[in-house]
């Protein structure tokens, strides 16, 4: 609770009242969003619920009106979040723009299909110093990767420092180490062990909480080293989006046992400047028909153009609803893979390509941390 009334304050938590009690909230972080090719403003949305005795009475409504209006009047142009339940949000404009998976990967199984020696050395760490030493680097791998978000000083303290009991699930403390190059920090990992022993062998997991680096040497590197580490049975990490490296960096990747989920789920509360906020892969302009009953501010055709998007009477290429939208937005839902489900309608031949080659970008969108 206090880690919660630390972070969010309190103009930005709203409550549901009946006869002088709160019966709902909700309440967002501010922090920024990586778009591709660009860093928005964004409304984290977290700790929404509603009593039990005050249900089907559109008191969610009520506080996802509130909060989507107070987002707007502070010039947010998106709001993101992880669906505790994946049916509740898309009601309220929320499109699913994200994807990720758990692993679970036997230790015998942890080999490379390609072997190298490290290019860098790894060193543990002390939770002091990496509140010190690791951010910068986080900085770096965020902002070339859409869905990150960022992560001030007080987050740092708060949520990655800080390692009460009770949040370690019968496991130990944290682990930090970092993976230096040629004087440079260029990535790290947190991870924790659980041991446990069993007819006399090792049935401990290796759970990794975050592993990041700068460069794609990095990233092999710091994983190396953790499939490496001795005294484990399994090595565990969630939020692990559907393009990781280890797809391609195990010998076996299929024995990482990878079950996918939605993640990140985005919201366009103001269409024009989310869409001339982020950078485009192709040239060219497409007309879209934005269809938002519960934001009408963003009813009607958007022409996205030169890279910025600004109100036309031009006849519309695409027409679809904003949860279309804010699935494509991030680069990791196509529109052709919308309109199969649906969700689109090409109103002008060639315009679902036209639109897929400008919003793709280079690698799935990816959040790894659940707020």
């Amino acid at each position: 609770m206090q880690r919660f009334l630390d972070q969010i304050t309190l103009e930005r938590m709203h409550a549901a009242w009946s006869d002088g009690a709160i019966v709902g909230g909700a309440a967002s972080f501010n922090f920024n969003v990586t778009v591709p090719g660009g860093d928005l403003p964004t409304a984290g949305v977290s700790v929404v619920g509603v009593y039990p005795t005050h249900r089907r009475r559109g008191v969610l409504r009520s506080l996802m009106r509130a909060q989507l209006d107070d987002a707007h009047g502070r010039g947010e142009p998106l709001a993101a979040l992880w669906a505790s339940e994946e049916s509740i949000y898309g009601r309220f404009g929320y499109g699913l723009a994200a994807f990720c998976g758990e692993i679970s990967l036997p230790d015998e199984y942890t080999s490379f299909a390609h072997m190298s020696e490290p290019a860098g050395t790894m060193r543990f760490i002390e939770p002091e110093e990496a509140l010190e030493a690791v951010p910068p680097v986080f900085e770096r791998i965020r902002l070339d990767w859409p869905g990150m978000f960022s992560r001030d000083r007080l987050w740092w303290e708060n949520r990655e420092i800080k390692d009460s009991e009770e949040r370690r699930e019968g496991a130990g403390p944290k682990r930090w180490i970092v993976y230096e190059q040629d004087g440079s920090i260029e990535g790290y990992a947190v991870y924790r062990h659980k041991p446990g022993w069993e007819a006399g062998s090792t049935v401990a997991e290796l759970r990794v909480l975050e592993a990041l680096g700068a460069t794609p040497q990095a990233f092999r590197d710091v994983w190396g080293y953790l499939l490496a580490v001795d005294w484990k049975a399994t090595i565990t990490a969630s939020l692990l989006p559907p393009d990781h490296p280890l797809f391609l960096l195990l010998a076996t990747p299929r024995r990482m046992r990878y079950r996918m989920g939605d993640a990140l789920w985005v919201r366009l509360v103001d269409v024009g400047a989310a869409l001339s906020g982020r950078r485009y892969s192709a040239d060219g302009s497409v007309v879209f028909d934005v269809k938002d009953d519960f934001c009408p501010w963003n009813e009607g055709r958007w022409k996205l153009d030169g890279g910025a998007a600004a109100r036309t009477d031009d006849a519309a290429d695409l027409s679809l609803p904003v949860q279309s939208l804010a699935s494509a937005f991030l680069g990791g839902i196509s529109f052709a893979s919308l309109a199969r489900a649906g969700r689109v309608e090409e109103l002008t031949q060639g315009a679902l390509a036209r639109a897929d080659a400008l919003f793709r970008w280079d690698r799935h969108p990816w959040c790894p941390e659940i707020f």
